[in-house]
């Protein structure tokens, strides 16, 4: 008998496109979750950083107002996301961040980014983003998930 294998990790979902699929209230949600839903098949994780992201902010009043949830349950929801007939992995990376990446960046914000992008790329995958700037500026190493 075979053994299964999960299969290979083609997306890696960055913070605000999870967070968008998760959250029912992000204005994005039904297209974030249709796009989710119509790649897991393909094979799709998220970094750990993401993981914490969406715990994160699952977690804060300034996002989910009174629904704010605490730190089981904001697992148990990040948990059942990467669950499931086609689940998701969560990825680490030991490596620091890649001189020919990072030098790219010009302000701060784009620091998360772009280490999401050097994971995604040391785990043979694209970054699956909704950040159209962030595409614009590695089309061979991101997807456009909009």
């Amino acid at each position: 008998m075979p053994l299964m294998t999960e299969p290979a990790v083609r997306h890696v979902v960055d913070n605000d496109l999870f967070f968008a699929a998760l959250y029912e209230g992000h204005a994005g949600h039904r297209s974030a979750r249709r796009w989710l839903d119509a790649h897991k098949p393909f094979g799709w994780g998220i970094a750990v950083e993401t993981h914490l992201a969406a715990m994160r902010l699952l977690m804060n009043p300034a996002i989910l107002g009174t629904a704010v949830l605490d730190g089981a349950r904001a697992l148990q929801v990040v948990a059942t996301e990467l669950r499931g007939p086609h689940p998701g992995r969560v990825l680490f990376s030991t490596e620091l961040p890649d001189p020919a990446i990072f030098s790219r960046a010009t302000g701060h914000r784009q620091i998360m980014d772009y280490w999401l992008v050097q994971v995604a790329h040391a785990h043979g995958a694209r970054l699956a983003t909704r950040d159209k700037a962030l595409h614009r500026h590695w089309p061979d190493r991101t997807v456009y998930a909009g």
